[in-house]
């Protein structure tokens, strides 16, 4: 009875131990973390209104959520060579993996892997966000606007090494157009999502392109290309029109991008409360038609904001992989975007769903 009794005491002896560890433990962290936040008050108040920031939004966005179109938008293209329809090509970049993703979500690794690693890496998470709290970092951050991990670094790379080794003459000429356009060998816009992970991502993958200086080949930082999401990770730092806030973990010639080859005239700064997913949308497509003069885009972004994009402007008829499921980390695809007005005098817009093409690492 003795031996049974032990063990089956055992669990609490453990649980009473770790009350006591962390009772131990969190007293005289939150005196430090008090006595460092008096000492810099300013960061102090920028991370508590992150924070703020963060439950207004889990509690009050609805940026998933918007009226579907009652109409399929190809009723608005019967003749995809009337002289109505304007026509830009799209091509668009997913994101590396980030600090959040790396945390929470399982990728590519195994079930078990993840769930082995998921308290000690949950452990790291918060032990960075309080390091940079105490140390007065207040634009870092493991959460909120999380940069690319180590892993979405070399995500982004492989996006650079695929152009480097493809040599345009030795594929299709409709892919070999994509690719000459991200290489920067016709002309085309840089745009990105003004998240850090997505700036991080076209800075890495194009870097090549970016490495030549051409005089006016920037990026573009649009508030449009911000991820539909009520997480942390969603929500930019960035303030409007003005310079860009880069990572501990991004690169001396990345930080060299993200302040001197990056454009915020067109950064509003965080999404607002009202907004959705739709209006972001709606209003990349307006800046594609109306701001650039460019006849290409490439846009880096994320994979719920490119999946709804999808969903929302090819046919309703036609069945892709793109309305079900995300583009990988670091993947890259091509299409035609047209716009046409309709009857009301507004515009529709459609994916020529005959242009799709998928250019890296896919779906």
């Amino acid at each position: 009875m003795g031996l049974i009794g032990s063990i089956m005491a055992l669990p609490f002896l453990l649980l009473w131990y770790a009350a006591w560890f962390t009772a131990s433990v969190f007293r005289p962290l939150l005196l430090a973390t008090i006595i460092c936040m008096a000492t810099n008050t300013k960061a102090a108040k920028e991370k508590v209104a992150l924070i703020v920031t963060t439950f207004q939004f889990l509690f009050l966005c609805k940026d998933k959520k918007w009226k579907k179109a009652e109409t399929d938008p190809a009723s608005y293209f019967t003749d995809l060579q009337s002289p109505d329809i304007e026509k830009k090509t799209v091509i668009f970049i997913r994101h590396g993996e980030s600090t959040w993703n790396d945390t929470f979500n399982k990728g590519d690794r195994k079930m078990g892997q993840f769930l082995i690693g998921f308290f000690p890496n949950l452990f790291k998470s918060f032990a960075t966000e309080w390091y940079f709290l105490v140390s007065g970092k207040s634009s870092e951050s493991w959460f909120f606007d999380s940069p690319l991990s180590e892993k979405g670094i070399s995500q982004a790379q492989g996006l650079q090494k695929f152009l480097r080794d493809t040599k345009t003459e030795f594929i299709p000429p409709k892919e070999a157009k994509f690719i000459k356009l991200l290489k920067g060998e016709e002309k085309s816009q840089m745009m990105s999502s003004n998240l850090r992970r997505a700036i991080s991502t076209i800075s890495i993958g194009l870097q090549d392109r970016l490495d030549k200086r051409a005089k006016d080949d920037k990026i573009l930082i649009l508030s449009e290309l911000q991820e539909m999401s009520v997480n942390p990770d969603a929500l930019s730092i960035h303030p409007p029109k003005k310079a860009l806030v880069t990572s501990w973990i991004d690169s001396e010639r990345v930080k060299d991008i993200y302040a001197n080859q990056c454009d915020t005239a067109l950064n509003t700064g965080n999404k607002t409360l009202k907004s959705n997913g739709l209006q972001r949308m709606e209003g990349f497509n307006s800046i594609v038609f109306d701001n650039i003069h460019a006849d290409a885009v490439i846009a880096t972004g994320h994979s719920y904001w490119f999946r709804a994009f999808f969903q929302t402007y090819l046919p309703w008829t036609f069945e892709h992989v793109s309305k079900k499921k995300k583009l990988i980390n670091g993947g890259s695809v091509g299409f035609t975007l047209m716009r046409t007005k309709t009857p009301k005098g507004d515009y529709a817009y459609m994916i020529d769903s005959s242009s799709l093409v998928t250019l890296y690492g896919g779906f």
